[in-house]
């Protein structure tokens, strides 16, 4: 509450009229590093984003690539972006359904909608796509946060538990896929970040780390996510209905450990 009070007080002038007399929950849900607040105020709803890391620039990619994917696929709208000398505010509207993470979704239907989600992504054309993520720059941004301490290894998957920062980014270096393939991906493809509604894809939330890059960045997480959330027994199916025979599981395991830097 004291944290929702002193956000309140941060607000910029363009907010503070919308938002400071608003009911703000905080959201719990996913691992972004920004603070997500459902903001309701009579009977609207929207979803703020707030960041204290001013030269972390996730929130204002968030906001171009939401921008940039108006007409291409079901996104939240930008309804307002700001920066103080302190804070960046992004707020979004909502969009309909409940995450994909939620108990009760069948979970064949569930792995069928988590790959045709992914599809469209990947079939989006990224003519004019604001953010370019191949591994030289993905690495190259590892390396800087390694070296400003923003690596959490508490936060490293089991098979990395206990080992420092930079083994794994020794491991990054020495593992490189000699492959490296080129669409719009998400970056982030998880299940809290998909939306399903009437037992279909009604969007997609959180796209701070999308771009151009290797589809493996979103297969990778997906098969941890669906690993985390309904069993690893559903991998193979995500992957059969994503229309991938022949998994490249190296892949798959290289850009989960690109992940622990981010």
């Amino acid at each position: 509450m004291n944290d929702i009070f002193h956000l309140k007080t941060a607000l910029p002038s363009e907010l503070r009229a919308l938002l400071t007399n608003a009911d703000w929950q905080p959201i719990q849900l996913g691992m972004s590093g920004a603070g997500v607040y459902r903001i309701v105020e009579h009977d609207k709803s929207m979803f703020l984003k707030v960041s204290d890391d001013l030269a972390d620039p996730e929130l204002r990619a968030d906001k171009a690539i939401i921008e940039w994917l108006r007409g291409k696929l079901p996104v939240p709208e930008v309804l307002a972006f700001a920066e103080t000398e302190s804070h960046q505010f992004l707020l979004l509207s909502t969009v309909p359904g409940e995450d994909a993470s939620a108990d009760h979704h069948d979970k064949k239907r569930l792995v069928h909608l988590l790959a045709e989600g992914l599809r469209l992504i990947h079939a989006v054309d990224p003519t004019n796509c604001p953010s370019i993520r191949p591994l030289d720059v993905m690495i190259e941004g590892a390396r800087r946060r390694l070296e400003n301490g923003q690596v959490d290894e508490s936060d490293f998957d089991d098979e990395r538990s206990g080992h420092t920062a930079e083994s794994a980014f020794a491991e990054l270096l020495s593992t490189r896929p000699a492959l490296e393939e080129f669409v719009f991906v998400h970056g982030d493809y998880c299940l809290p970040n998909i939306l399903i509604d009437h037992g279909k894809i009604s969007g997609f939330i959180d796209w701070g780390r999308a771009g151009i890059a290797d589809p493996y960045q979103d297969l990778a997480l997906a098969e941890r996510s669906i690993i985390y959330n309904i069993g690893a027994k559903w991998v193979r199916p995500f992957f059969d209905a994503y229309g991938i025979a022949d998994v490249d599981w190296e892949r798959v395991r290289y850009y989960k450990l690109l992940d622990e830097f981010y």
